[in-house]
């Protein structure tokens, strides 16, 4: 009998060992650490672990790295010091095709047209942190960079349609069609962050923020988000901050959603919110709302530059953001300074009959500062 129990254990034995062990799946994490000596060496420490480093962060002391289960926590007892959170995606701010029939002509009524006899936003350069822009006859691009993969390169292209739509609001300057943007002579560069499918990693976001600032952009646009916080990306926001860059963003557009909140970068106080308005100035139904929010302007049915040398009609906050980077452009080519600027659009914003969060300080308008000329 005890033979036949020796015999049974071993047959046990030998079916579990023929299993397919369950594979490993690795995730995209990214590491924080005090400072670049601290990245350096636990750098070192991973490569000898296995563990492969994608690419360095050295802008807030971090790297990414594709982590396994227990990794972590293995890293973690190398490290106390160390904060690692996974690399989540952000996506282009959803939008939707619109119709001509309920057309918006957001540049006339945000009127930015009555201070073009004084500047077009020459010499101010724009960073389009989205899904690149494609080449388009009303849309100049200056240069630009992608961030997608393990190394940049200057593949910047559009390939999704989302960046130049944006771009085209902020700098279209009627090469083929008439077609005019906010700031019709801004210079305007390709941060291609998001892929064809209008998505990309925090890391993506965070090299697209960098290189902004260090190309001493003046206005940075992302018309893209992510409902999950980052430690990363807020201690680059946070950086980035010191610099003379400002940075805008789109709030969302979860306004018919049970969860209405602001977005990521959005919801970060150093970052200028936008939400969007409809042709009657009222907060658009689809917009995101809550106390994070800095500014409207238009977001209904807009129409701008798009793929294939076309144009094309989209509603969604991201429309809505590129009007406030456009019109932040003309401020600082008027020679107002990066917080006078701001300043200047908060108080001439048109109030609407709604509570703070669901408007900010109010509409977009220029009107009242093009009188002052």
């Amino acid at each position: 009998m005890n033979d036949n129990i020796f015999l049974v254990a071993i047959l046990i034995l030998f079916v579990l060992s023929s299993r397919p062990k369950k594979e490993k799946r690795a995730k995209r994490h990214i590491l924080l650490t005090d400072d670049l000596h601290s990245m350096d060496n636990c750098c070192e420490k991973a490569n000898s672990y296995g563990i492969k480093v994608i690419k360095p962060l050295p802008y807030i002391s971090g790297m990414v790295c594709e982590i396994e289960d227990g990794q972590d926590q293995m890293l973690l007892a190398l490290n106390q010091n160390l904060t690692i959170e996974e690399d989540v995606r952000v996506y282009a701010v959803d939008n939707t095709v619109g119709t001509a029939a309920t057309a918006t002509d957001s540049i006339s009524l945000t009127g930015a047209p009555l201070l073009w006899k004084r500047t077009k936003g020459k010499g101010i350069s724009v960073a389009v942190i989205d899904t690149g822009i494609a080449n388009h006859p009303d849309i100049t691009i200056a240069g630009g960079i992608s961030t997608l993969g393990e190394v940049n390169t200057d593949k910047y292209l559009d390939d999704n349609g989302h960046g130049t739509h944006v771009a085209g609001i902020i700098g279209a300057n009627g090469g083929r069609r008439g077609l005019l943007g906010m700031a019709p002579e801004a210079d305007l560069y390709a941060v291609k962050a998001l892929d064809k499918d209008g998505s990309g990693f925090v890391s993506d976001i965070i090299e697209a923020i960098v290189w902004a600032v260090e190309n001493k952009m003046h206005i940075a646009n992302m018309s893209l988000g992510t409902s999950e916080s980052s430690e990363a990306l807020r201690k680059t926001i946070r950086k980035a901050a010191f610099s003379p860059t400002i940075i805008v963003a789109a709030a969302g557009n979860s306004g018919r959603t049970d969860n209405p909140d602001v977005l990521y970068p959005a919801k970060y106080p150093e970052v200028i919110s936008v939400g969007s308005a409809n042709n009657n100035g009222d907060l658009s139904d689809f917009s995101s709302y809550g106390r994070e929010l800095d500014l409207l302007a238009y977001g209904n049915n807009i129409l701008s530059t798009y793929l294939g040398r076309t144009y094309r009609r989209e509603s969604g906050t991201s429309m809505a953001a590129p009007q406030v980077t456009g019109a932040l452009a003309l401020m600082l080519s008027l020679g107002y300074r990066n917080k006078d600027a701001y300043r200047v659009l908060i108080n001439t914003a048109k109030k609407a009959p709604l509570p703070p969060e669901k408007q900010g300080y109010g509409l977009l308008d220029l009107s009242t500062i093009a009188a002052q000329f």
